[in-house]
């Protein structure tokens, strides 16, 4: 029944969760292991038994009078989410160590347990004899693993892996792997990699297992291989049933639904092999590893190290470190070779270098010292590291049982002093009134993350009292006098010195005016100004700035154009645009030796008398009458040309007045783009929106008026001459083409023949007849022609009739 029920149940299997395996502890000596333990179950599951299983189970334990206890640890497993508190030899043991694997079939999670105690002192003291393990009470948990129903994996067992010491026995190196991990019909292959491993000789290596819920009778493509081999101990573990009840330490089979066994592999593994694969397989059987031993031949150093004590960085500024160190070789199966290198860093940063000075045998040590000086690039605060087989580059010349565990650290804090750079001696020129120097201009390249104060003498700076008070604004009472600062972080202090003195020297001393002015809203301003160099002992240098503010609004910006001497001034002019925000009145300020931002770069007598503010008021000038709108004679299409400046004497009001004529009221309030030939300006468009601009020194005004044309009476000439001569070839009629466009003009002969007939896209006529037969295409006689002009106008409803006289 279980074979087929447990097919069906693993079948529908879709999701494990477990614990990969992977190093607990490394064992480095005269080592070797062995383990005992027993089941719960009291038979194998899927033989039709009841579902049943024990609460506790004993098993012997014994080693030889010459082989003593080094490690004793103890696995206890299930089914279900997990029991963690059992009884060993009638003592309470908790679990310190826990591990599941759950698979989830079809929204139902099936969980198993398995759990880890060091018991190593009990065992040690225990010894030899039977040990039972207790209270593992799985009944109320198992019957939904068992068949029917559940899904046949219900068990329950221990054991206990040994690891003990062995004079007779070589070097060896014995790692203990633990997880839980599992392989099924839906999960047929599981890959472990086992690393840490140093192979040195091959000769009685072997590897153990400590393995759940295997079924002997079940065994389809169910193997253990090592590095790709299959293992095999036969009679106990065949090749292909590898998980089948069995302990190989006491050779039993009915180990029901667990397994320990070990295996020798030393034909599957090389010297200077560091990890090796495990496989295992299965096509059907549910299976669980908990942990792997492997024992293999090796006789290696393990070099560590430790710093002891640290000399030195308790003195300002002193970088300068010994340090006593030990380098031991204790978890080691071999001796230590003498000339091992060992690497000291300050933090990342290579600081020394040493070596181990004899051969340090097993379980032994060597102390050593070193001193050195810590660069000063490294920071105040950094992490001392001593690394034992270390060439200086991280990397090592000797083969370890253990690589991990070379170096040894401490937090070092070196009292470094305070960096002063950029510390300058401070000069001002003697001027009017009194002097006083901002001190902190001498220190403001020091870093501001050290405690700063000014001194009147090097005793107050030493024991840090009488600071200057105000040294921002320090009058000196000599001069020159030294002022004395110091500079201390948390730790250290030094104490430096610079000098104040007060120089006569040649200054200007710039002022400026502006006199009284109006300003007209939407025009620049215009604004004269005079920069002085009065009350000055030297001249003031060209290109001194000069910033112009309206309410306290940066405007513009001037300069000086010469050197200005002594008593000395210049005249400039600045074009000030106005806000359109300014109230009616408000104040203009001029400021010399201004870059705009309140910032001066001429030093002067007195730095209080650059500005100067006027107060201005916007002013108007009045209105320009009303204005007649032009009429001229349409010359064609709507348009002539008309004399705009025969408005001048209505707008005018003085000789300097200045009078514009623009074709937009934007153009003409901002001044830009006026019509270039106010006397012959031809319109754009009919009627067309005249504006023009009157403007004096006051203010501006504008206006506009109206250009439109008329359609005047077409003036005939009486004759004219088509020789070619270019002068007067054509019957030109003016006020006619393009203004009367539906005209038509007839040309007679004084016979009263029609010889030409010409509407407005025909031109004037040239003498030519184009109608009758007797001169058409000629040009005609000499002699008088007759016509009639019909303008087929609503002004001109009468046709106009004459005589025109053609002559050569």
């Amino acid at each position: 029944m279980k074979y087929i029920f447990t097919i069906i149940c693993l079948f529908f299997f879709t999701e494990v969760f477990s614990q990969e395996i992977s190093l607990y502890q490394q064992f480095n000596g005269r080592y070797d292991y062995t383990a005992f333990g027993n089941t719960l179950n009291v038979e194998e599951n899927g033989q039709g038994g009841q579902c049943f299983i024990l609460t506790s189970s004993s098993a012997d334990f014994q080693l030889q009078p010459n082989q003593e206890v080094v490690a004793a640890y103890l696995y206890w497993a299930g089914s279900g989410p997990g029991h963690f508190d059992v009884t060993f030899n009638q003592v309470p043991i908790a679990a310190e160590r826990t591990f599941n694997l759950t698979f989830n079939s079809g929204g139902q999670d099936y969980i198993y347990f398995a759990a880890f105690a060091d018991v190593t002192q009990q065992v040690q003291t225990t010894g030899n004899g039977n040990y039972t393990l207790s209270d593992l009470d799985l009944t109320l948990v198992i019957p939904a693993y068992c068949s029917p129903p559940g899904s046949g994996t219900n068990f329950g067992g221990w054991a206990v892996t040994v690891i003990y010491e062995d004079a007779s026995l070589p070097n060896n190196q014995v790692n203990v792997f633990d997880g839980l991990e599992s392989v099924s019909s839906q999960n047929q292959t599981l890959d472990i990699t086992l690393d840490n491993l140093m192979v040195l000789d091959t000769q009685g290596a072997k590897v153990g297992f400590l393995a759940w819920e295997g079924d002997s009778g079940i065994s389809v493509n169910e193997t253990l291989r090592f590095n790709g081999n299959i293992l095999s101990n036969l009679p106990l573990n065949p090749p292909d049933n590898a998980f089948n009840g069995t302990n190989s330490f006491t050779g039993s089979d009915v180990l029901y639904n667990m397994d320990i066994d070990v295996y020798p592999i030393s034909n599957f593994i090389n010297p200077g092999d560091t990890s090796a694969n495990i496989q295992l397989t299965s096509g059907q059987d549910f299976v669980m590893v908990n942990n792997i031993i492997t024992v293999l031949n090796t006789e290696l150093p393990d070099a560590t190290i430790s710093i002891d004590n640290i000399i030195g960085g308790t003195e300002c500024g002193n970088r300068e470190l010994t340090l006593d160190y030990t380098v031991y070789n204790l978890n080691s199966t071999d001796v230590l070779p003498a000339g091992t290198p060992i690497a000291f860093y300050a933090d990342e940063t290579l600081v020394a270098q040493s070596a181990t000075v004899a051969v340090i045998p097993i379980d032994g040590q060597e102390n050593g010292s070193i001193t050195f000086t810590v660069p000063n690039s490294i920071e105040a605060d950094f992490i001392l590291k001593a690394v034992v087989d270390d060439t200086g580059n991280g990397t090592g010349i000797v083969n370890e049982t253990n690589e991990d565990n070379n170096e040894d650290e401490a937090p070092i804090h070196l009292l470094l002093n305070p960096v002063i750079t950029g510390l300058r001696n401070l000069e001002t020129c003697d001027v009017f009134g009194e002097e006083y120097f901002d001190l902190t201009e001498a220190t403001s390249q020091i870093d501001p993350i050290y405690e700063l104060s000014f001194h009147l003498s090097e005793a107050d700076a030493q024991n840090n009292v009488n600071p200057i008070a105000n040294p921002e604004n320090f009058q000196n009472t000599e001069n020159p006098q030294t002022i004395y600062i110091r500079v201390s972080n948390p730790d250290c202090f030094l104490i430096d010195s610079f000098t104040v003195e007060v120089l006569p020297c040649p200054l200007p001393d710039a002022t400026i005016a502006i006199p009284e002015v109006s300003a007209c809203r939407d025009r620049a301003l215009l604004l004269p100004f005079t920069v002085y160099n009065l009350e000055a002992t030297g001249p003031l240098p060209a290109n001194t700035s000069v910033a112009f503010y309206a309410e306290g609004v940066l405007l513009a910006l001037s300069q000086t154009q010469q050197e200005i001497p002594i008593d000395g001034s210049e005249n400039g002019e600045v074009e000030l645009l106005l806000p359109d925000n300014l109230p009616n009145t408000f104040s203009i300020t001029a400021v010399v030796d201004d870059d705009g931002n309140g910032n001066g770069a001429v030093e002067e007598l007195r730095e209080d008398n650059n500005s100067f503010t006027q107060t201005i008021s916007f002013e108007s000038i009045p209105p320009i009458p009303s204005l007649p709108d032009l009429l001229e004679c349409d010359t064609g299409f709507d348009t002539a040309i008309f004399d705009l400046t025969q408005q001048d004497e209505l707008i005018r009001t003085g000789p300097d007045d200045v009078v514009q004529y623009f074709t937009s009221l934007e153009n003409a309030s901002e001044n830009s783009n006026p019509i270039s030939n106010p006397t012959e300006y031809q319109n754009g468009s009919d009627p067309q929106t005249i504006y023009v601009r009157l403007e004096n020194e006051i203010c501006f005004a504008t206006a506009a008026f109206l250009l439109t044309t008329e359609n005047c009476a077409p003036f005939i000439p009486q004759g004219f001459s088509p020789n070619g001569d270019g002068i007067n070839d054509v019957f030109e009629i003016s006020n006619l083409l393009n203004i009367y466009e539906n005209f038509e003009l007839n040309i007679y002969s004084r016979e009263g023949n029609l010889i030409h007939t010409a509407h407005n896209a025909d031109g004037f006529w040239d003498g030519v007849a184009t109608e009758g037969l007797l001169f058409t295409g000629s040009v005609v006689p000499v002699g008088t022609y007759y016509y009639v002009l019909v303008l087929n106008d609503p002004k001109y409803p009468e046709a106009f009739i004459g005589w025109v006289y053609v002559n050569y």
